[in-house]
């Protein structure tokens, strides 16, 4: 029978993916971190912790599996990291991540020379520098890819910094010019058989660092559309109101839409996300009348945000698939993205929402001005958007992906 480990030192969507398995009968392990377990660190720290500290560490349990599914390593390390995160210590914080995060993947990797399963799926990380250990081996080595190449994405970011004269864009992205961690990504991509793409842009990137096309398979992400619905009887009259859900960065394109919407009248954007108060971009904008921070918003919370909301918009340079983008038009939003953020590849333009270049500002303000003038086709595309969402549930996901994980077993 065929065994597969799943491995994540975080959380992203690897449920899903250990659900999915789950469900075909071939998870062996869910290996990570932090997890919910009765006697576990995390379960002290959770009746410590209160408000949205709570509510995100209750987060950290997938009800499909049961305790004896998962396996946890460096727990303490990683809780560490949780406070170390709130600290205005921006490389510290990110060192001491990459280092837990390397030590998970080296455990995991004696791990999976005990257990011997069939396959092994990891996350784009410091698990490619580890990879080494399992040569020789008959265990087939699978990628989940969250997000593009480090080479590309570092492109991307080097492009935008000579379009924009903005040099906080590498200081704030500092990894992506870390020759280690590219030498990483580089060699790591070597000792891999399968890739899992969740968007052709994260495709592009893979096949830009020598990736074999056959070796690339695109599974897009999913959305619960039964967390995520729209409001009936809404109104979409009064000031347009745009969403942003994520953080306030550079790699996101922040700087791009807050600079277009503080020039619009009638136009406010509510941004649902952690920010450094500290930051440029922060502070540049954090007086503007039309610009609402809120704050990193609880996912309990985000559907009635969704619906109190118009139109979702997406400006990221670099993404893999932003699963808020699927969560929005679930709740039946329009959306506007960039071609980067990888949601683009379900957005049909004036069908269900818009995509432009990253860097396309007059494309960005055009697309909000057809919004803010013609509130109908908010209407009209707000119902296209849940269709679209629809097809992408975490059900189909699950039964996609288990499918290609089997192929890719078969072929080798």
């Amino acid at each position: 029978m065929i065994k597969v480990i799943v491995a994540h030192p975080g959380k992203q969507h690897s449920f899903q993916l250990a659900t999915a398995l789950t469900k075909a009968g071939i998870l062996d392990k869910y290996v990570t971190t932090v997890y919910l377990k009765p006697k576990s660190l995390t379960s002290i720290l959770l009746k410590l912790a209160k408000g949205d500290l709570g509510k995100k560490i209750s987060t950290r349990k997938c009800e499909t599996l049961k305790d004896n599914d998962v396996k946890t390593f460096n727990e303490l390390g990683v809780i560490m990291t949780l406070f170390l995160n709130r600290l205005p210590f921006h490389k510290i914080s990110e060192y001491w991540n990459l280092f837990i995060e390397s030590s998970f993947y080296r455990k995991l990797m004696k791990y999976a020379l005990k257990r011997a399963p069939e396959a092994i799926v990891i996350y784009n990380g410091y698990a490619k520098k580890h990879l080494d250990m399992l040569s020789g081996k008959q265990i087939v080595k699978i990628m989940d890819v969250s997000i593009a190449q480090r080479d590309y994405l570092r492109e991307v970011l080097q492009q935008e910094i000579e379009e924009t004269g903005i040099s906080q864009i590498k200081e704030d992205h500092f990894s992506y010019w870390n020759e280690v961690m590219v030498a990483n990504d580089r060699e790591g991509c070597n000792n891999i058989d399968y890739f899992l793409a969740p968007s052709q842009f994260v495709k592009n990137s893979l096949l830009a660092a020598g990736i074999k096309d056959w070796q690339i398979k695109i599974v897009p992400y999913g959305v619960n559309v039964s967390q995520f619905t729209p409001k009936s009887n809404k109104d979409y009259g009064g000031r347009l109101k745009l969403l942003y859900v994520g953080s306030v960065s550079y790699r996101k394109g922040m700087h791009r839409l807050l600079k277009i919407v503080a020039k619009s009248t009638d136009v406010d954007l509510f941004i649902a996300g952690g920010y450094n108060s500290a930051s440029e971009l922060y502070i540049e904008y954090k007086d503007a009348k039309n610009m609402h921070f809120l704050g990193f918003v609880t996912r309990d919370k985000l559907n009635a945000l969704y619906n109190d909301c118009h139109v979702f918009v997406l400006p990221s340079l670099c993404e893999g698939m932003a699963m808020v983008g699927l969560e929005a038009m679930a709740a039946g939003l329009p959306i506007i993205c960039s071609k980067n953020t990888g949601v683009n590849d379900v957005v049909v333009n004036g069908i269900n929402g818009y995509v432009y270049n990253y860097n396309d500002e007059a494309a960005l303000l055009q697309y909000i001005n057809i919004f803010k003038q013609d509130r109908d086709s908010i209407s009209r595309m707000a119902t296209k958007a849940r269709i679209t969402a629809l097809q992408y549930s975490w059900e189909n996901y699950h039964k996609r992906v288990a499918k290609v994980i089997e192929e890719c077993i078969n072929e080798r």
